[in-house]
This record gives structure tokens, sequence and C-alpha cells, in this order.
């Protein structure tokens, strides 16, 4: 069987475990560019909707630029404009979000392993007024397999602590990456926010996003 059969057999049974929860769906596109062997940009834009995707709950748009340190060792930085709303009845509400990373991988064989601490701190625009809404730290770690194909299957997991309060919520994710091309490449992916501190239920997610590398 074929490489992509087996990662769309793997994928959409994943969803359908999920899919009488509501699914929600997350996509969007990503560009990046190499200026040097060491800095990058990057931007993206992404439309977001919640369990059953019927409306739109919010888009958002961004901007990052890398910097390699060290090999395996890399910091970014970006900003991002979000346009949201709680639900389709309520009006919609501008954040801006700045965040940096730091972001390790190393590989054993076909394992990489990634870990990366982010920082984040949000403004809200409420008709032109700004004010300060909240700051994370949050911890990904993920584990990638290269099958030596177009295919690179993965695992993840997200912790979000927000400074003043507590580590709030997990979020797990699994998916593949299809490489088209050398510039061209499509994640699939699933997760699920995990409350850890309400009891509030929340569908998972699908994610699928076009990645191109000018």
């Amino acid at each position: 069987m074929k490489p992509l059969s087996i990662c769309l057999i793997i994928f959409l049974t994943a969803v359908s475990a999920f899919s009488q929860e509501g699914l929600g769906l997350w996509t969007g596109a990503s560009a990046s560019k190499k200026v040097n062997k060491k800095m990058g940009f990057s931007l993206g834009a992404q439309i977001r909707m919640p369990e059953n995707i019927a409306y739109t709950q919010s888009y958002l748009a961004e901007l990052g630029v890398s910097y390699k340190l060290i090999k395996g060792l890399e910091v970014s930085g970006y900003y991002r404009f979000i346009n949201k709303r709680k639900d389709e009845t309520k009006d919609w509400k501008i954040r801006h979000r700045f965040y940096t990373n730091l972001d390790y991988s190393h590989t054993f064989g076909k394992l990489k392993f990634e870990d990366r601490l982010r920082y984040q701190h949000q403004f809200k625009d409420n008709d032109g007024e700004v004010g300060f809404d909240k700051s994370y730290f949050r911890n990904k770690v993920e584990l990638s397999y290269d099958s030596k194909s177009d295919f690179r299957p993965f695992v993840s997991a997200d912790l979000f602590y927000e400074i003043g309060g507590k580590v709030d919520q997990l979020r797990p994710k699994a998916g593949v990456n299809y490489k088209i091309n050398k510039k061209n490449a499509l994640e699939m992916s699933i997760f699920k926010n995990i409350n850890l501190v309400e009891t509030a239920v929340n569908g998972p997610i699908v994610v699928l996003t076009y990645k191109f590398k000018l």
C-alpha cells in the first residue's frame, strides 16, 4: 500500500473517531523565505471555525523573523493580528499578539525531537482603546518520524501556563506533513484543547495548512 493511502487512512480514522463530538476547522496558508543560512522570514494567514464548522469564529495574519543561533537551536519573533468573536451573535474584537520562540531540535536515527518554548503577550483593541489582555508561557514538544518518503507523521503536546495564574490548558496533536515538492507542502492534523481548570468540553479541531517556500 502506498504511503499516501496509509497516511490518509490513519488521518481519516482519527477524524472519524472524534467526529461525533463536533469537529472544528483551522485552515490557512504560510510562506517562508531564507535570507541566508541563519536568517529567514515568514508570513501566514488562517481562518478558524468552531465545533460543527457552523461559522467563522476568527481570522488572523502574522509576520515573523527567525535566526539560527547554532545547529539545532533557533530564536524567532512574531506579530499576529487577530479578529475574533465568541459566537455568531457577538461583535468582532481585535487582538494584537506578540510572541517569541526558542526552538531546539535533535535527530535520533529516523526520529526527530523538537522542543519549542514560547512567550506570548497579547493586547485587546476595543473600539480603538488598546489594553493588556493576557500573557502565556507555552512549551510544545514534538516527535516526528522520517519515513524516507514525502510523508512525515508527528505527534506533539503543547502546555499553556498563564503568567500570574496557573497551567490551564494542554493541546495534544497528531498529524502528517506531506512534501509535494521542494517548495510546497501540506499539513493535515487533528488536536484537542484540554481545559485543565474548568470542566468545559471542547471538540477536536482539524488543521489543514498549505506551506510554501519562496
